[in-house]
């Protein structure tokens, strides 16, 4: 499935600013490529480093709305269910397409059938839990070539 390493590991925050406050003025990690517009115009996120893997945290801009479309990132909703924490582990490909073809012949169920916009200008495409023992990940190509 050409997946070169962990790329980010996406926490579903109800305060941005926190938890940026936490990872990066209490932790020392180092806060970068924060957003306040997606591809979908619903997030926030940003971004800290540690090593060579980012968390990603993610505020709901308008936990509100009611738009249903599925490339909606419904963090609000998702809060609401679990709780802040953990939302999806996002894999590293260098080939979004094959691994979305890989992964589908492998059984596994895609809710992507081609890579979609994502964060910094990446392609994702998210593979549903219900193939992966309950957790959400998503296979990410970065445009910047890392």
């Amino acid at each position: 499935m050409n997946i070169r390493q962990i790329d980010h590991i996406g926490i579903a925050v109800r305060d941005l600013d926190k938890f940026l406050s936490l990872f990066g003025d209490i932790l020392g990690l180092e806060i970068h490529d924060r957003e306040d517009a997606d591809p979908y115009g619903g997030l926030r996120s940003a971004f800290a480093r540690i090593g060579e893997t980012d968390f990603e945290f993610l505020q709901d801009r308008a936990p509100d709305t009611d738009d249903k479309r599925i490339d909606q990132r419904d963090i609000a909703r998702w809060i609401e269910k679990r709780g802040e924490g953990i939302h999806h582990i996002a894999l590293r490909v260098t080939d979004i397409e094959e691994a979305i073809q890989d992964a589908r012949t492998k059984g596994l169920r895609v809710l992507d059938d081609t890579g979609r916009p994502g964060a910094r200008g990446s392609k994702i495409a998210f593979i549903h839990p219900k193939s992966t023992g309950g957790i959400l990940f998503h296979f990410v190509e970065r445009q910047d070539g890392e």
